[in-house]
């Protein structure tokens, strides 16, 4: 499994969100697991792939970070 961890202002965040799940539906890819917290202004997500393929791509489109990993942190 791949995970990417995004960072996003909170400001910006259902933007942000609307434009991921476009680009979800778009290349048809769903996450295997997705997870939020906050960190001061940001939000931090955790979404996971079982494609290190559709990581990659998100990690790129929305500038993440990805990494294997057995599980994405809640």
């Amino acid at each position: 499994m791949r995970s990417v961890t995004v960072r996003v202002l909170a400001r910006d965040l259902a933007r942000e969100m609307v434009l991921m799940r476009e680009w979800l539906d778009l290349n048809r890819w769903e996450p295997s697991r997705f997870d939020c917290g906050k960190k001061g202004a940001e939000v931090v997500l955790f979404v996971a792939f079982s494609s290190g393929i559709a990581a990659e791509g998100f990690a790129r489109r929305f500038g993440g970070e990805s990494a294997a990993s057995a599980y994405v942190q809640g």
